[in-house]
């Protein structure tokens, strides 16, 4: 039988799992809703339960030591099967109407919308509406349950539910360098190398804003995801992306090892979150971040 004490162990595994995604204890309590020292007490609790050091801390941030990673995998695994209860609740057939979700531009290209056909086999009866605003996302303003954007939502009646930190490298296509070579650090991308970005510098972290103000020849600037990837993908220069364009062509110019980051913030409407329609496709949404 399930105590008091495994329950706890559980809740400890998901915070263990956040401080493995995020490699920060602060930003690992922030995506969960919860403080550092609870955080701090629920995984000391289970490094003393299972008598085993499972992260360590430095001034560059928190990583899981080997056992650590194992003990992680664990949450996957009981995650999986909250998911499959969760599938069952009596309000998958009484979720219905319209959910409005509003995304800056550009998200689409990294919220890659996970087998949402499952989404709409369990909810039949739910429909989503996707927005992009060029301008700061107003969840409020703009009569919308739902918002996925670059910054982090400061309105009154938002209520901030996740965030995902996609990990970037700099990419560019094969023929880009064989006809310019391969840039040797970062004063030679800065000085020989043309670069292709997304306008609005909030969207990069400081060391890439930092790149972008130094270099010499940015030739390519757009407000659109899409025709950034476009752009790289005939030649056009150099361009931080997520890692995943190493999978679709592109070369990953890893000699560079400093990973950067691109965050992505889920939040609702408070009015709204409770609904059974807009806490289905939150719930679809965080699965999604966890995916990406």
């Amino acid at each position: 039988m399930i105590n008091r004490k495994d329950v706890q162990n559980i809740e400890s595994l998901f915070m263990l799992a956040a401080v493995h995604e995020h490699s920060s204890k602060r930003k690992a309590a922030q995506s969960i809703g919860s403080s550092v020292d609870t955080l701090n007490k629920y995984i000391n609790n289970l490094e003393a339960e299972l008598g085993v050091q499972l992260v360590i801390s430095s001034g560059l941030g928190c990583q899981l030591t080997p056992k650590g990673r194992n003990v992680v995998s664990s949450a996957s695994e009981i995650k999986e099967i909250l998911m499959k209860i969760y599938a069952e609740k009596p309000e998958n057939n009484t979720a219905s109407g319209l959910v409005k979700v509003g995304m800056d531009i550009g998200v689409s290209a990294n919220c890659i919308l996970y087998r949402i056909d499952k989404f709409f086999t369990r909810y039949p009866k739910v429909q989503i509406q996707t927005m992009m605003f060029q301008d700061s996302l107003k969840l409020c303003y703009n009569d919308l349950d739902i918002g996925i954007s670059y910054s982090e939502p400061r309105e009154k009646d938002v209520v901030s539910l996740a965030v995902k930190q996609i990990e970037c490298k700099l990419f560019a296509s094969p023929q880009y360098l064989s006809e310019n070579g391969y840039p040797q650090d970062i004063e030679d991308i800065i000085q020989n190398h043309r670069i292709v970005c997304k306008s609005g510098m909030s969207y990069y972290d400081k060391e890439y804003r930092e790149i972008l103000k130094k270099a010499e020849k940015v030739c390519y600037i757009s407000n659109s995801s899409g025709s950034v990837i476009d752009a790289v993908k005939n030649n056009a220069g150099i361009c931080i992306m997520p890692t995943r364009f190493a999978d679709e062509g592109l070369v990953c110019l890893d000699n560079f090892n400093k990973i950067c980051h691109i965050s992505l913030y889920l939040s609702c409407h408070k009015k709204t979150k409770d609904l059974p329609r807009v806490r289905a496709v939150i719930n679809y949404l965080k699965e999604v971040f966890e995916k990406m």
